[in-house]
Formats: structure tokens, C-alpha cells, sequence
């Protein structure tokens, strides 16, 4: 079975947006008590995902950012893997390649008409 090429965008878009805001998180502006030195207080207040490191985002946000990219290249004919997993193929020679013969036609003799 073979995933739809969009859902795999999709996901790929999904992934591409997430990975922009852990960047834009990385980008931000710092905010007023942060910026007179007061590092803690301000981490402390903050919960979740905003609670984290700059450098941390910047980080997560390119590995996010490569996984969009290479999700999308995939849909596009990449293979990340090369030849290393699935069954080896072999060119067909003429002689075990597929014949251009219409299907044997019955040689039994016609039925009698009565």
C-alpha cells in the first residue's frame, strides 16, 4: 500500500510551519524583565514550550525544517536509503523478457453441430 503523495504534503506543511515557529520562537524579541538580567524570574513564569532556551528552538526548528524538506523530497522521487532496502531487481534479457504473443488459442477440434 503506498501513502497519497498529498497527505504526505500535508504532513510535510504541517511539519514546515511548526519547524518556522520553533524559529521564529528562536528569533523573538526578548521581553523587558529578561532583558535588565533578570533571567529566572522570567523563565520561571513561563510554562511549556515558552519556558525553553533560545538556542534549544533554533535547534529544534532546523531538525523540524530538515524533516519538512525531506519529506517533500520524497514525494519527488528521493530515496533516502538508496538501493540498501527492498529486493534487488535485474534488467530482463530478450529471452526472459515478456513475449509479445496473444494468449494460446484452445487447439481442441470444434464441437459437432447437431
Amino acid at each position: 500500500m503506498r501513502i497519497p503523495a498529498w497527505l504526505t504534503l500535508g504532513v510535510a506543511i504541517l511539519v514546515l510551519i511548526f519547524g518556522a515557529f520553533r524559529l521564529w520562537l528562536a528569533f523573538r524579541p526578548e521581553k523587558k524583565a529578561a532583558a535588565d538580567g533578570d533571567d529566572g524570574a522570567v523563565r520561571s513564569r513561563s510554562r511549556g514550550i515558552y519556558a525553553m532556551r533560545k538556542r534549544t528552538h533554533l535547534l529544534i526548528g532546523i531538525i523540524y525544517m530538515l524533516l519538512g524538506v525531506g519529506l517533500t523530497a520524497t514525494v519527488f522521487g528521493w530515496n533516502p536509503f538508496g538501493n540498501s532496502i527492498g529486493p534487488g531487481t535485474t534488467e530482463p534479457t530478450p529471452q526472459t523478457a515478456p513475449t509479445k504473443q496473444t494468449i494460446p488459442i484452445d487447439q481442441l477440434p470444434k464441437p459437432d453441430k447437431k
